[in-house]
């Protein structure tokens, strides 16, 4: 009898445990690994990751083209990937410098690419979204024929970049970081976040809806002069493990992504109507950043998310160095899990190392070179071990 009681109650506290584990309470914060891996020895900025039939297709910023990698390994997919160049703009046209940002999606039985470029006569403020077709979705992406498609319909005229596109409710939703439409052109200073409702894949079936605007300190850049720049950018839709139940919504990057500052926050989908900005709640710190006193990477941002191995791994650019500006913007891979509260990637990250006297950066890193403890080099190894099999995804 005293047996049966013993295990009955083991069992109530196993449950209890799973149960707390699965809701993201204090222990799964406990359990937390924030190890980083870094995935590409080259820039590689605005990281997206798309899966399909166990192979990963990595899309980033080139500038000039739209380029595809694919591998069946992430964790190696720079050594190991197939890369195809699927779109380069005829020169002179108003779609033909600084392509930013593509992404790989499937809508609709077909591969599409969204980007922003600019009209290389115009510059920065004349980027727009762009759209290319390629071949069905039943297909590899990279064996097909791609075309250009032009702008997004009915999308306003204006200042976009960071488009990405998430079907929520049962319809699609497309999301871009713009300057505000009362100064189309003539703001480098704030960049909020618009949504509108898809037609179809090219076509927009409602207006564009102001749903986030930098308000806390840390979306912000400070130059120093009496500049600020609120930035919100780079929205990516994210759902918990559970289909989204506990947590679903949009991760953005923020602040300035040429400065070590730069960080991703959370936009919580609270339910309602998409287009209403009310149906948005913004969170109070950001989701990772660099620590203050750390030692990298540093600017973690612009992230994109997959599920491997039953785990959520975000992908994003940073760099080495406080320095680096846009430079050196390396893909990075980092797991997620989530708490009661929404996702959870340690708020920040980087060996924490007391600045010494008199001591800088330089003597910093090598702080870090040597004081990596068995733990670091055991969650990198487990991570890469992660990465390196095939995806969950279709």
């Amino acid at each position: 009898m005293l047996y049966i009681l013993l295990r009955e109650a083991l069992t109530g506290v196993s449950r209890a445990l799973t149960s707390l584990l699965s809701l993201g309470g204090p222990a799964a914060v406990m359990q937390y690994d924030n190890s980083t891996l870094t995935i590409t020895s080259v820039g590689t900025p605005d990281p997206f990751v798309t899966v399909f039939r166990g192979r990963y297709y990595l899309t980033f910023t080139t500038g000039n083209r739209v380029e595809i990698w694919s591998s069946r390994s992430l964790a190696d997919i720079e050594s190991a990937a197939d890369r195809h160049v699927v779109w380069t703009p005829p020169q002179g046209t108003d779609h033909s410098a600084e392509l930013w940002a593509p992404e790989l999606h499937a809508l609709h039985g077909r591969w599409y690419v969204y980007y922003a470029a600019a009209n290389p006569a115009r510059g920065n403020k004349s980027h727009r979204m762009y759209v290319l077709g390629g071949p069905p979705s039943s297909e590899d992406p990279c064996r097909g024929q791609w075309e250009f498609l032009g702008r997004i319909h009915e999308m306003p005229d204006h200042w976009a970049i960071d488009g990405t596109v998430f079907e929520l409710n049962g319809n699609w939703y497309f999301a871009y970081s713009g300057w505000p439409l009362d100064s189309l052109d003539d703001s480098d200073l704030v960049q909020q976040l618009f949504i509108l409702k898809l037609a179809d894949p090219t076509s927009a079936a409602s207006p564009a809806i102001v749903i986030s605007t930098p308000r806390h300190d840390w979306e912000i850049t400070r130059e120093g002069n009496g500049t600020d720049h609120g930035i919100n950018e780079g929205p990516q839709f994210l759902r918990s493990p559970d289909g989204g139940i506990a947590w679903q919504g949009l991760v953005y990057s923020c602040a300035g992504s040429w400065t070590h500052e730069y960080k991703m926050g959370l936009l919580k989908y609270i339910g309602g109507d998409p287009l209403n900005p009310a149906s948005w709640e913004k969170g109070e710190e950001p989701l990772v950043q660099t620590r203050r006193h750390g030692t990298g990477p540093f600017g973690p941002g612009h992230g994109s998310f997959v599920t491997v191995g039953g785990q959520v791994v975000a992908i994003y650019h940073a760099t080495d160095t406080p320095t680096d500006g846009w430079d050196n913007r390396r893909a990075r891979a980092q797991r997620v899990t989530f708490t009661e509260e929404g996702p959870y990637m340690g708020r920040s990250f980087g060996l924490e190392v007391q600045k010494p006297d008199g001591g800088g950066l330089v003597k910093r890193l090598k702080q870090r070179l040597v004081g990596r403890s068995k733990s670091e080099l055991a969650g990198e190894k487990s991570l890469r071990a992660l990465l390196g099999t095939r995806t969950d995804n279709y």
